[in-house]
């Protein structure tokens, strides 16, 4: 790792997201760290760098299902972060060539089914050869997997916890991100999703069912309308990932945890966001296995490449508030806040962060290599970090 030219290089920087990710790291990178951009097309790269000011040297185009194109570029580098999705077709190619050369890997997939099966196929791999592999490093799953390890730090080895969060967001849709939820449609992927033992293999972790887990109402914990979380079943899979590996480190969260997420959509005059909110989930569930559906979506919808206006972006934001409980009684909150599109922004500033705290801090991270995730590889060094660097996080008083 000492002698490789670059410390990181981005993949995908000349689409949406991947742009604002190399701006980010023109813009935020200490300048004794070496980084480079990739993408698939030269003149779109080229504009990029010219945007940046970046060398050519700085610049390299690769085809992330060319194996050989893959190859070249991620030997170049320690860390290798991505913003190519679907990770389910752009993916695989750059997992298998970090865990076949050693090489740390972020990115900002929500597709848990795939990093199940990566894992599955290079995971040894990846751990033999001293890689760390961090998925889930965007808003899916940063805020949830943070929280549910600073909430669970709260508590004294208790034997039941059940955390609770509810967000508040504002922004707009990313084409990416749509692209990737229909493809888990297409691929059948999200059939998965009601296993919460997806990601956790043979592990001792127990888990019990959130109470209320998929409620539709009004919600007195918070005095809200409330709806399922649209992205609960990627994160609770993230969360409850986590506390398995903590357990392995004889860290534990607690015996048995719990974890659901859903949407704070107004005060009990105004139902109309949570009606807005509930038609749209239930449409999504009920017709998003359906192809004409899906065209009709893939019409409507921004296209990959595209997103949300540079205003809905910058003002934008996501608001969490999480409640932890144990079997004794005993309770601890805390809320969570970063202004900015969710999607967007946000994506951009906990990837590149947890990035830099990787390429700045490699000495201090956790020992464990292969698969983890952002909570489990960084623990309360990435929530500092982030804190220090505009997240807003609070623990809430008694």
């Amino acid at each position: 790792m000492a002698s490789k030219p670059f410390d990181i290089i981005l993949i995908g920087a000349t689409g949406f997201t991947g742009e604002r990710a190399a701006h980010y790291l023109n813009d935020h990178a200490p300048d004794d760290l070496n980084w480079g951009i990739a993408a698939r097309n030269s003149d779109k790269l080229s504009a990029v760098a010219d945007k940046l000011i970046l060398s050519p040297d700085r610049c390299f185009t690769v085809d992330t299902t060319n194996k050989e194109q893959v190859e070249a570029v991620v030997k170049l580098t320690k860390i290798v972060i991505t913003t190519v999705g679907p990770f389910s077709l752009y993916g695989e190619e750059v997992i298998a060539a970090c865990a076949k050369f050693g090489i740390h890997y972020l990115d900002i997939t929500g597709e848990v089914g795939f990093i199940k099966k990566m894992k599955d196929r290079y995971g040894d791999l990846a751990e033999k050869n001293g890689a760390k592999f961090i998925p889930f490093s965007g808003f899916d799953s940063v805020p949830a997997d943070l929280s549910a390890f600073i909430l669970a730090r709260e508590f004294d080895k208790p034997k039941n916890l059940s955390i609770k969060a509810y967000y508040s967001i504002s922004g707009g849709f990313n084409g990416g991100t749509i692209a990737t939820m229909l493809n888990k449609f297409e691929t059948g992927e999200y059939k998965e999703m009601n296993n919460p033992r997806l990601l956790l293999d043979q592990s001792d972790q127990l888990i019990h069912p959130p109470k209320q887990g998929q409620f539709f109402g009004y919600d007195k914990n918070i005095n809200r309308w409330t709806a399922p979380f649209i992205m609960g079943a990627i994160n609770s899979k993230v969360v409850y990932k986590s506390a398995s590996i903590m357990r392995e480190m004889e860290k534990p969260y607690a015996k048995s945890i719990s974890y659901s997420e859903h949407s704070s959509l107004g005060k009990w005059y105004n139902p109309l966001p949570f009606l807005f909110i509930a038609l749209m989930l239930f449409s999504l569930t009920i017709f998003g296995p359906h192809k004409w559906f899906r065209t009709f979506l893939k019409k409507i919808m921004p296209a990959p490449g595209e997103g949300p206006s540079e205003d809905q972006i910058q003002n934008g934001y996501f608001k969490m508030k999480a409640i932890a409980n144990d079997s004794e009684g005993n309770h601890a909150s805390l809320t969570m806040s970063y202004p900015g599109d969710p999607g967007n922004k946000s994506t951009v500033f906990f990837l590149c962060e947890s990035a830099l705290c990787l390429a700045e801090s490699e000495e201090n991270i956790i020992e464990t290599n292969g698969f983890l995730t952002p909570a489990s590889a960084f623990g309360m060094k990435l929530a500092v970090r982030l804190q220090q660097r505009g997240l807003q996080v609070m623990i809430d008083p008694e």
